[in-house]
């Protein structure tokens, strides 16, 4: 089972530098205990996921990943959490920035990441290149860790990533910078991920069902501060583009 590292609460390995840990390794054990098995949870960044699936390295990944029409003509997609973008800029705002005045400025994502493949590109096309001004210049890095270091140097005026992680550093590490609440809510459904047509596909849908069904599914949400992100029952099942 591979899952994306760099991005807490949801994914990050220990200071052991081999142990898998947060929200979606918590649901990935619990899955295994649900399905009578024992998983190997292997972090890697998040743009080697897809190759290590078709290589057949890795049996499935479980890393909240939105389904994209790119992504679902090679993958399998079975949810199991809400998932949200969010816009952060310095502490104080010294530019006044909201999402919608962005334009022809370089914002953080992490490569392969929801916003960097979907939620940036079109919010630059509805509030600044369908208006005739510049687009927003996505700065893709390996890991949403390294997104908001390049925000802290100045290397980037603001960082758009996953809700959660914006949370548990502003929380856990003292970041410094602020959320803007015009571009912060749960705007899409993450799934785990298997190749196209795997014999697993309809296991995890069915072992998805019965964890949602115990009290644990909410606790791990409990558990790592993210109780709004809970998948609803009626959302259960394979995700479509």
């Amino acid at each position: 089972m591979v899952l994306s590292a760099g991005a807490p609460p949801t994914s990050f390995v220990a200071g052991d530098g081999r142990t898998s840990l947060g929200l979606n390794a918590d649901i990935g054990r619990a899955l295994a205990r649900v399905m009578g098995l024992e998983p190997t949870l292997v972090s890697i960044p998040l743009d080697g996921i897809i190759p290590g699936l078709q290589s057949k390295k890795y049996g499935m990944a479980l890393a909240s990943m939105s389904a994209s029409p790119e992504r679902l003509e090679v993958l399998d997609m079975v949810a199991f959490t809400k998932g949200g973008s969010a816009v952060a800029v310095p502490s104080g705002n010294p530019e006044k920035l909201t999402s919608k005045t962005l334009c022809g400025l370089q914002v953080g994502v992490a490569v392969g990441s929801f916003q960097a493949t979907t939620r940036l590109p079109k919010l630059s096309e509805e509030s600044c290149e369908s208006q005739g001004k510049p687009a927003v210049k996505g700065v893709e890095l390996p890991d949403q860790s390294q997104v908001l270091q390049a925000m802290a140097s100045g290397r980037v005026k603001a960082v758009m990533a996953d809700g959660p992680v914006l949370g548990y550093a502003q929380k856990t590490q003292g970041a410094k910078f602020e959320v803007l609440k015009d571009e912060s809510s749960l705007t899409s459904t993450g799934g785990m991920a298997v190749i196209k047509g795997s014999e697993l596909t309809e296991a995890l849908v069915k072992a998805m069902e019965v964890l949602h069904g115990r009290p644990e599914y909410q606790q791990i949400y409990d558990k790592w501060g993210m109780p709004g992100y809970a998948l609803p029952a009626a959302e259960l099942g394979r995700l479509k583009g």
